[in-house]
């Protein structure tokens, strides 16, 4: 009995050594349910980066086995995306074997062979180059009919009291419209052709004849891509190219391939993409026809316009998100592996030329991906839509194609970092860099990111651990946010038009009233508040719940809770939306507006109501001309509506704190000098514990207070070298029976730390 009681008090002892020593035994049970310890020094191989590995050249069982091997020891990669590659007109080689063939399938066995040998994962890319959908170039040999289409429209301008008489134009006819000129009117003259011909005894007035006509698109003339929205031409490709993967190599689904990766599906380089059952879809999502309203695609048509491009766009976005994605999605969860991929312009202001809606785009989509290449911090301010956007859907991970189209000469080791650190802050927790060249002296799309590169090979296996332990700790649980932001998608689909003169690139075309990426840069990179975006279609779901003064999300894993609103800049708006908001706001909610109130519904015939409701909100005129920088407007209930006209760091600020007890605060809030490099936070909980991330992508040390909710003890994990340490200069203070945690923070220039609860 006496030894039996010694040995529980050795070992009682020995776990207090090693709380000590930060090898807790009660950590490695309740933090991530495994050895965390030995877990963060060495991060399993599923977390690590897995990079596209341009074939830019021949195939060879050596050459596969030498460059794997080095992937995996020298650089510390874990996995490799098999990017084949098509041959370019200026003589840059593509990949040999071609693309499906016999031999190329042989040396696709080897990848697997050696990929199997070095305990490595391979993720099927699934076309020859980008985008994805050309089949390497089958769709366009076997199945024309099934390439990507375009709407074109020819016009003919009349005067009245004219008998118009037409040949129809080439191509499938959606719609035939005359409009007049000065009065906006609109005549349907489908009744009016017969034969080919359209023929009309127009009225009096100068009148504008639109042929609204369907045509194959012209871009992709080399390899013609897939209509995404066509679900019977989707299918024929998933026959020429995944279904090929599976004859050949299903008993690797699940072990050694376990996820498939899409590129560039959506509107790139064509804006006006359509599809044959346009028309059969808008009628089943509005509810009437649409070929009378085909003009204001491109012209204003009165007080409609917004509404009926909402409506058009809307539609387009629908048939894309159940179109290609949705029959990819299917495709991979039947045979046991995980789709991640991207549309182009995934981050940039507006979606509806580029995806559609990104929110609606990865609804059937496993693994949400952010594209984030073409320079550090392009498009920074949208990354949060997509980690939002897998938020809604309760998806536990959102993964990064980085550092692609980056200038070599101004890539270094730090920029590994920098980029990455940026990216965890905003949600993302799986890293695909771009990345690897068979043949490094040929490479096109810098940077090259493999141990071939003499500036960034030494500092390859580090950075892969890093990333290895962040994205451990940042996969999974639930984000903790105290803000939703109200995704513009009404504003945006309203404002958009085909052809606008003034349009200076796509997925850039918004209204000068848009500002919610830049209300995205003051809350993440200025006040620091982490926020969500919802949209606001889905706002309406029984899935957000009102819930004294706050909204709920109630996912099964990631349940968020939003102590405010916030409505940016527009002039439309759903009614429905607002209608929630309002219900939000009589049950004390905080709603804050930044900048201008919207006016108009994108429901047709709706815009009074949209008025009435604003004024009852925020009590302020959304048509006035001078309004008060600072409208504060309550209720009995406690609710709060600010509407702030020319929102800045410090109102908004103001605005927040005044009503929303925050979760993380800094003291003070560190003001950097320049903009290379931020300083970020994201806070998830798993399993009952807090994870704080914090991040200085600057060339600066960073040096505060942080001020944590609840009454915490914490660890400092270090994702650079592994090493976790009790943090000992803590305490604990209440305020309104709220309890918080206080701490101190330094970062170093390019670095990052996590805070780890133990409670």
């Amino acid at each position: 009995m006496i030894k039996l009681k010694f040995r529980y008090l050795s070992l009682a002892l020995l776990c207090l050594i090693n709380i000590l020593f930060l090898s807790s035994c009660i950590s490695e049970t309740r933090i991530l349910d495994k050895n965390l310890i030995e877990d963060f020094k060495n991060p399993p191989g599923e977390f690590k980066p897995m990079p596209f590995w341009h074939i830019n050249g021949e195939l060879k069982t050596a050459g596969i086995k030498k460059q794997m091997t080095d992937a995996k020891e020298q650089a510390g990669f874990s996995g490799i995306s098999v990017l084949p590659l098509a041959p370019k007109e200026n003589g840059r080689p593509g990949t040999t074997p071609k693309f499906l063939s016999h031999k190329y399938l042989e040396r696709y066995q080897d990848v697997l062979n050696t990929a199997e040998d070095l305990d490595m994962q391979v993720i099927l890319y699934d076309d020859n180059d980008f985008p994805s959908g050309m089949a390497g170039g089958k769709i366009g040999e076997l199945f024309p009919q099934h390439t990507m289409k375009r709407l074109d429209k020819v016009e003919k301008l009349i005067v009245g009291n004219t008998n118009f008489k037409h040949n129809i134009p080439d191509g499938k006819l959606l719609s035939v419209v005359a409009m007049n000129q000065e009065t906006l009117q609109r005549i349907e003259l489908s009744n009016y052709i017969e034969n080919g011909t359209l023929q009309w005894q127009a009225p009096e007035g100068s009148w504008k004849i639109m042929f609204f006509v369907m045509v194959k698109d012209s871009y992709h003339k080399a390899f013609p891509v897939v209509d995404y929205m066509d679900t019977t031409a989707v299918r024929e490709m998933i026959r020429l190219t995944y279904d090929v993967y599976k004859e050949n190599f299903e008993s690797y689904f699940g072990n050694t391939i376990k996820m498939t990766f899409f590129d560039d599906v959506g509107f790139w380089k064509h804006p006006r993409t359509w599809t044959g059952l346009f028309n059969e879809k808008f009628i089943e999502l509005n509810g009437f026809d649409p070929r009378p309203w085909y003009p204001a695609l491109w012209y204003n048509i009165g007080p409609e316009t917004e509404a009926i491009r909402h409506a058009f766009f809307n539609t387009r976005a629908e048939l894309l998100a159940e179109g290609f994605p949705k029959l990819v999605g299917k495709w991979t969860k039947e045979n046991g592996l995980k789709d991640t991929g991207h549309p182009p312009g995934n981050y940039d202001p507006t979606p509806i030329d580029m995806n559609g809606d990104i929110f609606k785009f990865f609804r059937h989509t496993s693994i949400p991906l952010t594209d984030a290449i073409i320079e550090y911090q392009f498009g920074q301010n949208g990354h949060k839509l997509i980690s939002s956007a897998a938020d809604y859907y309760d998806k536990p991970i959102v993964s990064t194609e980085i550092y692609g189209a980056y200038k070599e000469q101004t890539f270094d080791s730090l920029m590994l970092y920098r980029s990455a650190m940026d990216l965890f802050s905003r949600g993302v927790n799986f890293v695909v860099p771009h990345g690897m060249w068979y043949n490094p002296d040929e490479v096109y799309i810098s940077p090259l990111v493999s141990s071939n590169s003499q500036k960034l090979a030494p500092a390859l296996p580090d950075y892969s651990n890093f990333v290895g332990r962040s994205c451990m700790l940042l996969q999974g649980g639930k984000r903790i946010a105290n803000i939703g932001v109200l995704y513009p998608f009404e504003e945006l689909a309203g404002w958009y038009h085909f052809e606008a003169p003034d349009n200076p690139r796509q997925g850039f075309y918004i209204s000068p009233e848009t500002n919610y990426q830049e209300i995205s840069g003051l809350l993440t990179n200025d006040i620091r508040q982490d926020f969500t975006f919802i949209h606001p279609e889905y706002f309406l779901d029984d899935k957000y719940e009102i819930n004294q003064g706050s909204v709920l999300l109630n996912n099964v894993n990631n349940k968020q809770q939003y102590d405010a609103l916030i409505i940016t800049g527009c002039k439309i708006i759903s009614l429905k939306t607002l209608q929630k908001v309002k219900n939000y706001f009589e049950q004390g909610g905080l709603v804050i507006s930044t900048g201008q109130l919207p006016f108009k519904s994108s429901e047709v015939g709706q815009d009074d109501k949209v008025k009435a409701l604003i004024l009852e909100i925020f009590k302020v005129n959304p048509e006035a001309t001078e309004i008060s920088e600072i409208q504060i407007n309550s209720n009995s209930a406690g609710g709060k509506a600010v509407h702030i006209s020319k929102p800045n760091k410090n109102t908004l600020s103001e605005a927040i704190k005044a009503s929303v007890v925050t979760d993380v605060a800094f003291n003070p809030n560190p003001k950097l000098s320049t903009d290379i490099g931020k300083f970020n936070y994201i806070h998830k909980v798993k399993d009952g514990e807090d994870f704080y991330f914090f991040s200085n992508s600057s060339d600066e040390t960073i040096k505060t207070e942080v001020t944590l909710k609840g009454k915490l003890e914490l660890y400092k994990a270090d994702p650079h070298t592994g090493n976790i340490e009790k943090i000992e200069n803590i305490s604990h203070f209440t305020v309104d029976n709220q309890e918080f945690t206080k701490s101190t923070l330094t970062l170093k220039p390019v670095s990052a730390s996590f805070w780890i609860s133990n409670n």
